[in-house]
């Protein structure tokens, strides 16, 4: 398999990252992303027009939009094992592949797991890209479509998984998180578009 443990390499992230999630709130949006910002896709994020990526981050490969995404994409991929391994072949030949293998113990709102030197699931790949980012080097995060509610895409197709709601269930998980990130380690946490997590709207001169 053409991909190597990101834990394991040199792979670094510069300190301003924009986790770009698919939701349709971000619609309206992807142009207010600031230049200077790495831009991290999660999932469908990827095969949104107006954005160039600089990293996809996949936690799951079997979608039926998977193909025409992996072909198109010519970045830095950071999958799950379990995604690297379910897309297999159609890594070969693919530049800047990476892996993780989750932490056993998944993010929990009620016990504070510093995600250092891990990435722990329970909170969708948004979550996954926000602790990609302070592994690997970022100080401020900016959000674009991390509704974290309903089920649609920002193509207008809808989410194959059960339905998730007006709240997604990650939210309970990840605004810890954030929180600590924020008040513990110095982050900046903002969003450009409206998401159901504990975060401010994204100031530029802030």
């Amino acid at each position: 398999m053409p991909v190597v443990d990101v834990f394991q390499s040199d792979f670094r992230l510069p300190t301003k990252v924009c986790v770009l999630a698919p939701g349709p709130n971000g619609k309206g949006h992807y142009s207010d992303i600031p230049p200077d910002f790495c831009v991290i896709a999660v999932s469908k994020a990827v095969l949104i027009p107006d954005v160039s990526a600089d990293v996809w981050m996949m936690n799951h490969a079997h979608q039926d939009w998977f193909l025409e995404a992996n072909a198109r994409f010519d970045g830095v991929r950071v999958f799950s094992y379990d995604a690297a391994v379910q897309a297999g072949p159609q890594l070969a030949g693919k530049k800047n592949c990476y892996y993780f293998k989750p932490a056993k113990e998944k993010l929990d709102p009620n016990i504070l797991r510093p995600p250092d030197g891990v990435i722990r699931y329970g909170a969708s790949v948004t979550a996954c890209a926000i602790q990609l980012a302070y592994n690997f080097g970022a100080g401020e995060i900016l959000l674009c479509g991390a509704d974290m509610s309903g089920d649609g895409y920002f193509d207008g197709t809808l989410n194959v998984q059960p339905t998730h709601g007006g709240m997604w269930g990650a939210v309970r998980m990840l605004n810890p998180l954030i929180e600590w990130m924020v008040k513990k380690k110095g982050f900046k946490i903002s969003t450009l578009s409206p998401t159901r997590l504990d975060v401010p709207a994204y100031k530029p001169d802030a």
